[in-house]
């Protein structure tokens, strides 16, 4: 090939162009070639990260070889030639060539077309993705908001109804439902109450005679 001849390239080496030539007539080729692409109004920046990753998916590696020649292939001519993209990349991409050819041939025809310079594909995807993002944080947000108005709502009920004390829990509740050591002390506690009550009343009772005797004795 011409690499071996000192002085010359490719586009200057007739056997080079007499090979080329040949690989055409036995190649098939995309009918999206047809159309021409002007590298100038294409924003190869953005199109670069889709070449490498599908490069990537078609080795199965991420060879920079290959994803370097398809960028200078791009990057040589104003206008380059898709065919000759084809063959050279055979020798890389083998059968699978073509069928890459075929997807990134139609996004530099829709980036040299757009006044953005960046391709339909990418931009929808793009658009996607934000929009993807966008939904995921208003779905987040208003499970936040649904959250927040649950305990705001439970909070409002356990105002409403306060937290009863042990007693008041057992206010409703009758002796035989309780314990039976529950019950035993209630016993006893209505036992001693009674006793305290019986020895009231004893000495209200001792207390009002002995005030009688007095007065008795005042009389006389």
């Amino acid at each position: 090939m011409s690499n071996f001849f000192r002085g010359t390239n490719q586009e200057q080496d007739i056997r080079y162009k007499d090979k080329m030539k040949k690989l055409r007539k036995t190649m098939s080729f995309p009918s999206c070639y047809k159309d021409r692409v002007d590298m100038e109004k294409v924003q190869l920046a953005v199109v670069k990260p889709w070449i490498s990753h599908r490069v990537t998916q078609i080795l199965g590696i991420p060879d920079e070889v290959v994803i370097g020649l398809v960028f200078n292939l791009l990057e040589a001519k104003k206008n380059p030639d898709p065919k000759d993209m084809q063959i050279q990349l055979t020798g890389f991409l083998e059968g699978k060539t073509k069928g890459f050819m075929a997807e990134l041939w139609p996004m530099l025809v829709s980036a040299s077309r757009n006044p953005t310079g960046i391709p339909k594909d990418i931009l929808d995807a793009k658009k996607a993705e934000i929009l993807a993002k966008y939904n995921e944080k208003k779905r987040l947000a208003a499970a936040i908001a649904k959250k927040q108005e649950s305990l705001k709502a439970r909070g409002e009920r356990d105002g409403e109804r306060p937290r009863n004390s042990r007693w008041d829990r057992d206010k409703g509740r009758s002796r035989n439902d309780r314990s039976p050591r529950r019950r035993d002390r209630d016993t006893n506690r209505d036992r001693s109450r009674s006793r305290d009550r019986k020895k009231d009343r004893e000495g209200g009772r001792e207390r009002g005679n002995g005030r009688g005797r007095d007065k008795d004795d005042d009389r006389d």
